[in-house]
Parts: structure tokens; sequence; C-alpha cells
């Protein structure tokens, strides 16, 4: 009932704005009009037999939702055409232009001159071939083929303390030759001596010795053998000295050749 007062109410609210609007005469009879509804509302109010108390929810009934009407189908523009593309095209690449090979003239070889062969015969000797004998020496004696050595002193007891040169004159059939039959003449470096052979007993019964310096020392001799009236009977040999104590002494021997 109280729903139904107010709903009533409420459309003569909304009717007398309306009339309120249309005609301002009506205003005052609106407004007694409204007094009066008023009380009477307030009295329905004061007598109004109270509500319910609602026990449990009411169940609303489920409206079943309106199907909706399927739209039309619009018009839809169609894409447009595809244009074509130009695709580029296989430029020719630009060939190699061929460099030219020089030329160059053949060279012309140089031509030799062939010996003309001779008419002259070559001579071959028959038999082996000869061997040439040694030349023979001006002088009846020579040095040997070992000749000169070099040797530690041994002779004497000067040790290194001495420095000469020594050795023996032998014959044709290698044997010592009499003592006193030859003679050495040794010279150079301030020494001129001359020895006899077979003097020196500790190189051979024909041995010789001639004593050049007090200690080793690199010096130039001359060796030459003489018979014993001093004519030479050897051409001269040039020695050199050493400066070490294990070669002080020279040996020199005199052979015969013929």
């Amino acid at each position: 009932m109280l729903t139904a007062a107010l709903l009533i109410f409420a459309a003569l609210a909304v009717g007398l704005v309306a009339l309120l609007i249309l005609s301002p005469g009506l205003r005052t009879n609106l407004g007694q009009l409204n007094n009066n509804i008023r009380t009477q509302l307030s009295e329905s109010l004061a007598t109004a037999t109270p509500l319910p108390t609602i026990a449990s929810v009411a169940l609303v009934p489920t409206v079943p939702s309106a199907t909706p009407t399927p739209l039309q189908p619009t018009w839809t523009p169609e894409p447009p055409l595809e244009t074509a593309t130009i695709r580029p095209s296989n430029t020719p690449q630009a060939t190699g232009t061929p460099t030219a090979v020089p030329t160059f003239p053949t060279r012309t070889p140089t031509p030799t001159m062939t010996p003309t062969p001779s008419d002259t015969p070559t001579i071959t000797p028959p038999g082996p071939t000869p061997t040439a004998s040694p030349t023979r020496s001006q002088y009846p004696f020579t040095k040997s083929d070992t000749s000169p050595f070099y040797l530690q002193n041994f002779a004497n007891n000067a040790g290194c303390g001495w420095m000469g040169v020594a050795g023996e004159v032998l014959d044709l059939n290698r044997n010592p030759v009499e003592a006193g039959s030859y003679r050495v003449h040794v010279w150079g470096s301030g020494i001129d001596e001359r020895v006899a052979a077979g003097s020196a007993l500790d190189y051979s019964p024909s041995g010789w010795e001639q004593f050049l310096f007090d200690s080793p020392i690199i010096r130039d001799y001359n060796v030459q053998l003489e018979s014993a009236n001093g004519t030479a009977v050897s051409t001269a040999y040039r020695i050199q000295t050493r400066s070490n104590c294990n070669q002080n002494l020279v040996r020199i021997d005199f052979v015969q050749n013929h």
C-alpha cells in the first residue's frame, strides 16, 4: 500500500510540475492541493499497517533474452587488384677486352765456327806411356826427402835454452861418409860457420851440429855441403827456425845422388 501511495504521489508531483510550467495561475491551487496531499499522506502513514518482514529473498523470474535479429550483410569493397611489379632484367656484364700480348722477334742463334779437320794424322806411340825420370841435380849431394824436420833438443843438457841445426852425410849406399871428408857451411842472422861431418857423433858417425841461439826464436839461415877443400857439393838450402821448445832443433841430412 505504501508503494502504491508513493507511486501516486510521484505521478501527482510530475503532473503538478507540468501544470506549473504550462499555467502560472494554477500555482496557488496546486500549492493548496499539495498541502492537502501531504496531510492525507501523513495520516495514512500514521495508521498504516506495518509491512511484513521478508522471510526469504524472492526469486526473480529469469526473463529470456531476446534473440538478436541477424544483421543484413553489408557490401564489402573488394580489394584492389595487385599492381604488377616490373622485375629488373639481367643486365649483361661487360666482357673483358683481351689484352694484346706483344710478340717479340725470335732470337737467331749466332752461328759457331766449326773447326775444319786437318789432314795431319796424330801419331800415337806404341806401348805404355813413358814415365818421366827425376831431373839429375848438378851437385852430387842433395838434402833427403824428409829434410828439414824439427825436433826437441836431445844432444845436450841445455834443453830449451839452446837452438841449433844438425844432421848427417850419407854416400850412394846410404852409409855415413868418412869423418872429415866433407863439411857443412851455415850462415845468416849473424852466423857464418863451417863444421866437419863426423864431429857430432850423437846424430851419426858422420853427424854434424851448429849452435844458433840460446833460446828458440824465428830466424832464417842458409845451409850448404862442401868438400873438405871448400868446394860446394850441394845447393844452398834456406831454413827457418821456430820459437817452440819442442822444435828448437832443425835437422837436415845430405844424401849423395850420383
